[in-house]
């Protein structure tokens, strides 16, 4: 290998690594406007940049990945408080139906026209009549003691 080609593989090299250094230096250096409510909602620590409110691109991306953890560990969190909604609301329904039946047997039985309650409304009017029109054997005999005393 001559001089010329080991000059031209050491430029080429430096150069290539250049290229890539300057990329990774790029991403470094690059300031990007974060909303501080995307870094609050990430729980991330930003790394500053001597611009305020900036941070490097490099920073950037690595609060995004953290805010798509976030926001998948949210949406699980809720999918399951859905589950244990839905769970706690069809055993409280199921309660409350097999209450519901319950009352309304009980209705059916109780304000039937052959029910309990029935007969005992039908009968109250008869029986509060007989007991206030019909004397007793004690009264009958209290009216004639009284009697007795005015003659």
């Amino acid at each position: 290998m001559n001089w010329t080609q080991k000059l031209l593989t050491l430029i080429s090299t430096v150069i290539l690594v250049t290229v890539l250094g300057c990329s990774a230096w790029m991403d470094g250096l690059t300031p990007t406007y974060v909303d501080p409510a995307a870094i609050a909602y990430a729980d991330a620590e930003p790394t500053v940049l001597p611009i305020p409110g900036y941070v490097s691109l490099w920073d950037a991306r690595r609060i995004k990945r953290e805010l798509d953890f976030q926001h998948y560990s949210e949406q699980v969190r809720i999918s399951r408080d859905m589950e244990d909604d839905q769970i706690r609301y069809k055993h409280l329904q199921d309660a409350m139906q097999t209450n519901i039946a319950s009352a309304e047997e009980l209705r059916n039985t109780l304000f039937s026209p052959t029910g309990p309650l029935s007969i005992l409304f039908a009968a109250v009017p008869a029986l509060g009549l007989g007991a206030y029109l019909i004397p007793r054997p004690s009264d009958k005999r209290r009216i004639a003691e009284l009697e007795n005393r005015k003659s």
